[in-house]
């Protein structure tokens, strides 16, 4: 079954945000335990999530957030959103500010179909929490390399950032 058969892939709107934000502490939980302050994940709230994702996706300045749905159940999946660099000190004017997909959809190829869909081979940076080393693969494999610099994020993790040369 191709990734077309399998998926609908679509802009989201303030209509999936509910979906969305239950998705988002779904795969927080099953990705960084361990890797972020389990308080943190803990207190991660669908409800809350859900206000703060309706008006993310109705702001003028949000960037592009691609949705995919599973057509059997009509599920959304995953996202990948792609905008301006939010950095001062950008290493590229795009920035891949998340890439998730549910634990089920890992290694179905959406998550690359979605890289290549919205992304193409365009120069970009991205932040990518220091442990992570499924997602530091896969990005490595789109052409990311870590450029020696790191952060402290707001969810209490170390995130390394990877850059991408133009194609």
């Amino acid at each position: 079954m191709t990734i077309d058969e399998r998926y609908e892939i679509r802009g989201l709107t303030s209509d999936d945000a509910d979906e969305l934000a239950q998705l988002h502490v779904t795969i927080w939980r099953d990705t960084y335990t361990g890797l972020i302050p389990q308080e943190k994940l803990d207190g991660l709230d669908p409800v809350d999530g859900a206000k703060r994702w309706r008006a993310w996706l109705t702001s003028a300045e949000a960037p592009r957030v691609v949705g995919a749905f599973d057509r059997s159940s009509g599920a959304l999946v995953g996202w990948i959103c792609i905008g301006k660099a939010r950095d001062d000190d950008a290493p590229a004017d795009v920035e891949l500010q998340v890439l998730n997909l549910g634990k089920a959809h890992h290694g179905t190829g959406l998550a690359h179909e979605l890289m290549t869909r919205e992304l193409g081979d365009q120069e970009a940076y991205l932040w990518v929490v220091d442990g992570n080393e499924r997602a530091q693969a896969f990005y490595r494999k789109h052409g990311f390399e870590l450029d020696g610099v790191g952060q402290d994020d707001t969810s209490g993790s170390y995130d390394l950032r990877m850059v991408r040369s133009r194609g």
